[in-house]
């Protein structure tokens, strides 16, 4: 029995008509859609020959909406805030061919483990894929300034050309700061708790003002280690000594103090 195409594919076939009708109006001259407009008419009629056999409908989706999604981006490059009526009416069928395309995926339950852990990554990239695809889109179809919401474009674009100096902020900041201070905060903290644990006067001691301190926020911390140590990464290496010694005492002494419980031991028959 043939089965009926989904709402989505039907709305996509609406709105890519609509679009070509906008086109020949001269409504959308500014940017040309009609590349995007025949790709997603095409995949919309694909995927409405192809509805219920699940397999080649989402493949026709898929590659439908990233290749009209691919043509509407490369058509506005350059003439951001001159999206016409059709561009937009292209996106929105792509976004829907796309919607279909995920709801088919996730819909499926192989029976293969790997192909399950396959579609478990596959629906989420799409997913997140078409935030970026819609971003892009709509910064530069309406001509929204870059420096209010730069699109993800530039946003690449821009670290690529700052890896350089990334470089050096990430050893200044991740393996000078974090990974030092991050090794003497548990370390002291750990031999401190054992110390703790064998001598009942620093377990009274040392527990209260530990919970007090590890209750500190970060922002009350950081200004009094950089007036201790200084703008280099030696504050904030005790930043993170601070935020990490007291947690580990805290928490390892009720630990080592906790007995160990163990299952009750049975009697073989």
């Amino acid at each position: 029995m043939r089965r009926i195409p989904s709402w989505q594919v039907l709305l996509c076939l609406a709105l890519v008509l609509a679009g070509m009708v906008a086109n020949m109006a001269g409504s959308s001259a500014a940017v040309a859609t009609w590349p995007a407009l025949a790709i997603l008419l095409a995949a919309c009629l694909a995927a409405a020959g192809l509805a219920g056999r699940t397999w080649p409908e989402a493949l026709v989706l898929f590659v439908g909406a990233h290749a009209g999604a691919w043509y509407l981006l490369g058509a506005i490059s350059g003439k951001e805030g001159e999206a016409g009526a059709s561009f937009y009416l292209a996106l929105a069928g792509a976004w829907l061919l796309a919607w279909r395309c995920v709801t088919i995926l996730s819909a499926l339950k192989p029976l293969l483990r790997h192909y399950a852990v396959a579609l478990n990554l596959i629906v989420p990239i799409i997913f997140g894929l078409w935030v970026l695809i819609l971003w892009e889109a709509i910064v530069r179809g309406a001509g929204i300034p870059f420096l209010l919401l730069p699109p993800p474009s530039a946003i690449g674009a821009r670290i690529m050309e700052s890896l350089p100096v990334l470089a050096a902020d990430v050893n200044q900041t991740i393996f000078k700061a974090v990974v030092i201070g991050y090794l003497i905060g548990c370390g002291a903290g750990f031999t401190l708790a054992i110390a703790a644990d064998r001598y009942v006067f620093l377990r009274r001691g040392l527990l209260p003002i530990g919970n007090v301190a590890a209750a500190l926020p970060i922002i009350g911390v950081a200004p009094i280690m950089v007036m201790w140590f200084g703008f280099d990464w030696p504050s904030k290496a005790a930043v993170v000594v601070i935020m990490t010694f007291f947690p580990m005492l805290v928490n390892t002494v009720p630990g080592f103090t906790t007995p160990l419980t163990r299952p009750p031991h049975r009697v073989a028959p």
